[in-house]
């Protein structure tokens, strides 16, 4: 019987590096150094037949002289070795493997992978791979991966592509965006990503709040739907799509050795399951910030506060596009708003003018976010001269942490002037985007989000 347990993959009570290493690039001299710097707190042998120590870790001949059976296996080795050193695993009672070696079925091998295949199959040893980046959970402290560049959050990444996975985790990191897993499962011999966002969803106490998943084509289409709807009735699923044309299907086969199919499907099965369809990296970062910010608010109306005409403008196009609704307030909120200065319309969008102060801003957004009126507010700022751009964001801070149900985010806007302001709302967990699409785009996905809630 072939165990369904995914657990030894990330949350493992021992590990052994099978071809660990300390030649430069080397795969098995990247793992071993990301496994030590991780600082994995179970036990971590390393196995080279050339070495009796990887940069100051005791170093084996070989499995068979551990003095302990591991729980994971990850294998950096070349790959016409790995289905006999698969068998070695199965005689150290190893029945979960990473393995990283190219050299399958994406440049034409389908032997050796079908032989990888077979003597998994034969020897209950679950495979993640070939041909991946390996495996990253932070929380565990379990670095099995090809980039460790990250901090602890909330967001689980399921990538058939190695190389993208580990852009997106260094970008999480540059912006300050927290990883809980980051898993390349490659060429999908074995464990696919139907099983993995499942585990992702329902693991116990898990701190992931967001699943992204990038496929450039579906190893079992069929068990992927129905997974897709199990797992978005209790977490968001991203699902970004590569290999969306002619040309970049060609590429995904000979990349994965993935046939790709045709996006409309793939959409289509996105709108089915309430998984959160992206066209882009961007919408992706997007969706996951806001998500991991409010997944119990937002929805289809919208107001808009802003310094600047321009801005509220392109915003408010963008969110029609979307199908969201800038509505008028009412007589009461309007009321509310009386101590602006008169110059400002007390209409939506509310340009609160280019003088606009973190007073004027307070009073408008406290009075807005407590109306009932709205289920989003898009807070804009472009700071004039020495405007008190800080200010702001300490005030939408104060407004956002206050009792009511209205999500606020914000778009400030840029560059340097800009850029403390940011830091400041990140470190309160509040959103901030740099561009009127991208802040419009993360309001859609909050309405989205709660859609696929409420058909759930």
């Amino acid at each position: 019987m072939v165990t369904t347990d995914l657990r030894p993959f990330f949350n493992p009570k021992s590990i052994v590096l099978i071809g660990a290493s300390e030649r430069p690039g080397s795969i098995g001299g990247m793992l071993a150094k990301h496994l030590l710097e991780g600082q994995f707190e179970g036990e971590l042998y390393f196995t080279n037949p050339k070495r009796d120590a990887v940069f100051g870790h005791k170093c084996y001949q070989n499995l068979e002289v551990l003095p302990k059976d591991p729980e994971l296996a990850v294998l950096a080795i070349p790959a016409k070795f790995i289905p006999a050193e698969l068998k070695n695993c199965a005689k150290r009672n190893i029945h979960h493997a990473i393995v990283l070696s190219g050299g399958f079925s994406e440049v034409g091998n389908y032997e050796l992978e079908e032989e990888l295949i077979k003597v998994s199959r034969e020897n209950d040893i679950r495979v993640i791979g070939p041909n991946c980046a390996g495996i990253a959970s932070t929380h565990t402290k379990m670095m099995a991966a090809m980039e460790n560049t990250c901090i602890p959050g909330g967001l689980s990444i399921v990538s058939q592509s190695g190389a993208l996975a580990g852009s997106m985790m260094l970008r999480a990191t540059y912006e300050g965006l927290g990883i809980d897993k980051w898993i390349s499962f490659g060429n999908a011999s074995d464990v696919e990503e139907a099983e993995l966002i499942n585990y992702l969803a329902k693991e116990e106490n898990s701190p992931t709040k967001v699943i992204f998943l990038y496929l450039e084509g579906a190893t079992h289409g069929r068990k992927l739907i129905e997974t897709l709807k199990e797992v978005t009735k209790l977490k968001p699923v991203i699902f970004l799509k590569g290999g969306r044309t002619a040309i970049g299907n060609k590429a995904a086969m000979t990349h994965t050795a993935s046939l790709g199919g045709d996006p409309k499907i793939y959409k289509s099965v996105a709108k089915q399951t309430g998984a959160i369809w992206v066209e882009s990296l961007d919408e992706a970062f997007d969706t996951y910030e806001v998500l991991s910010t409010y997944l119990d608010r937002g929805g289809k109306r919208v107001a808009i506060v802003t310094n600047s005409g321009g801005p509220g403008v392109l915003t408010s196009d963008n969110l029609a596009l979307h199908g969201l609704e800038l509505n008028q307030p009412s007589q009461k909120l309007r009321a509310q708003l009386e101590d602006l200065p008169a110059a400002c319309p007390r209409e939506n969008p509310f340009d609160l003018l280019g003088d606009a102060t973190p007073e004027r801003y307070e009073l408008a957004l406290r009075a807005i976010a407590h109306s009932g009126e709205y289920d989003t507010i898009i807070t804009i700022m472009v700071p004039p001269g020495d405007a008190d751009i800080n200010g702001v964001a300490r005030k939408i801070i104060e407004i956002a942490n206050e009792e009511h149900q209205t999500a606020i985010i914000s778009c400030l806007l840029a560059g340097e002037k800009v850029e403390q302001a940011i830091k400041i709302m990140r470190e309160n967990g509040l959103p901030s985007f740099p561009t009127p699409k991208r802040v419009a785009w993360a309001a859609y996905a909050l309405y989205k989000w709660q859609e696929i809630k409420k058909r759930a």
